[in-house]
């Protein structure tokens, strides 16, 4: 995979608005829960896909005692998980003491 630091040209309309919502919540969820001074946003990907990353240096939280227990995640990492999936994606949560990443992965639709 590699950093899409040049234009990757434009997606399509349901894939440009998946990743800008789940952006949109996990920076919600980095202000809101995590207490992490910054926040970093990297859009990523390859011929076949795309991805999205949100990492923070927050508190992190068990991301496996959430997935085990879906009642607690909450509407937004529900609602995350549903948009990738509708689009044929994959949404990852990897958690620690030193921060979490949301990492979100659509299949490539261009415009």
């Amino acid at each position: 995979m590699k950093d899409l630091s040049q234009d990757p040209g434009r997606l399509d309309s349901d894939s440009e608005t998946t990743l800008f919502r789940i952006a949109q919540e996990a920076l919600a969820n980095v202000h809101k829960h995590s207490g992490s001074p910054r926040a970093e946003a990297v859009l990523g990907g390859s011929d076949q896909d795309i991805w999205l990353e949100i990492r923070d240096e927050g508190r992190g939280f068990n991301a496996e005692t959430l997935a085990r227990t879906p009642q607690r995640l909450g509407v937004g990492i529900m609602g995350m998980r549903e948009r990738a999936r509708q689009l044929g994606g994959t949404l990852e949560i990897i958690s620690d003491v030193s921060g979490t990443v949301v990492r979100a992965t659509l299949p490539r639709r261009n415009a």
